[in-house]
């Protein structure tokens, strides 16, 4: 068996969930830092950084498994012929940009001054962001393709991206402001889930281009289940924003309980789906042969 049919699913999975929690542990921080406590923010930063630094290994493995491939052995990852090969490809290339942006978030906190900040982390935010639309198939299908990713992905970002530090709040000794963020956080999210979504379903119709490919094919099996996964996730979502959060106000600690419960069932879910993404990107081919 080809040993890269295992690696890489994996090593994509592990990349999407660096670049996640590393810019949308940033998105919630920007958009919430009013109501979060010195431990939250402390968290959020942490966070980042940590998934920064994950995000810098996995971006290497990632770069050396291209060179893998190439020459279809593991001796081929260590060959400066295959290195080369890969330096010179659009994946190389993605996988040098993801490393700089996470570079570039790891260090912003540690030796950009404050007033520099904002504009690093802006930076590493671009970086990783085009580190995914210069290669794969939203190249393959042009500008239009990969400025719908960007969108999808920005949105994804900041959805995921958000769990942990709610997680973090629901355990966290001060929960006084719990339901000020929850409550700020459906009406943002209404914004972000709904360009996600805009995005997400126009991109996946360019890479399918008939409707009927969805179940014709073991490319538009997994899609479909994927998005099965995705609209779980939305109905969690709902539940959290029409039950848990009036919760909040009313009884905070049995409210914190609840969505500390519904927010660890999202992120294996989202787990899953990290899963079927890295398949459709790793293992199975378009339908329609991008």
């Amino acid at each position: 068996m080809d040993i890269w049919i295992v690696f890489n699913p994996v090593i994509k999975l592990l990349l999407y969930g660096s670049v996640l929690v590393a810019t949308g542990s940033l998105l919630f921080a920007f958009h919430f830092n009013k109501y979060q406590t010195i431990e939250n923010k402390a968290y959020c930063s942490s966070l980042s950084n940590n998934a920064s630094l994950l995000g810098l290994i996995i971006s290497a493995l990632f770069f050396l498994s291209i060179s893998g491939n190439m020459g279809g052995d593991l001796g081929s990852v260590f060959s400066p012929l295959m290195l080369g090969l890969a330096l010179d490809s659009k994946s190389g290339l993605a996988a040098m940009l993801c490393s700089a942006g996470f570079l570039v978030l790891y260090l912003q906190g540690k030796i950009f001054p404050s007033s520099l900040k904002s504009g690093s982390t802006l930076l590493g935010v671009f970086l990783l962001l085009l580190s995914f639309v210069i290669s794969g198939h939203a190249s393959k299908l042009g500008t239009t393709a990969q400025i719908l990713l960007i969108f999808h992905l920005t949105g994804i970002a900041f959805w995921i991206g958000s769990l942990l530090p709610l997680r973090n709040m629901c355990l966290s000794s001060n929960i006084k402001n719990l339901h000020q963020v929850t409550h700020q956080f459906g009406k943002i999210a209404m914004f972000y889930v709904l360009g996600l979504l805009i995005a997400g379903i126009s991109f996946a119709y360019m890479l399918i281009g008939d409707i009927s490919l969805l179940i014709e094919t073991s490319y538009g099996i997994v899609l479909c289940v994927k998005v099965l996964i995705v609209c779980t996730l939305l109905f969690l979502g709902a539940l959290n924003k029409f039950w848990i959060v009036p919760l909040i106000k009313s009884d905070m600690e049995r409210g914190a309980i609840r969505l500390k419960n519904s927010v660890q069932a999202e992120i294996m879910l989202v787990l899953l789906v990290f899963l079927f993404t890295s398949l459709l990107t790793t293992s199975l081919n378009l339908p329609m042969g991008g």
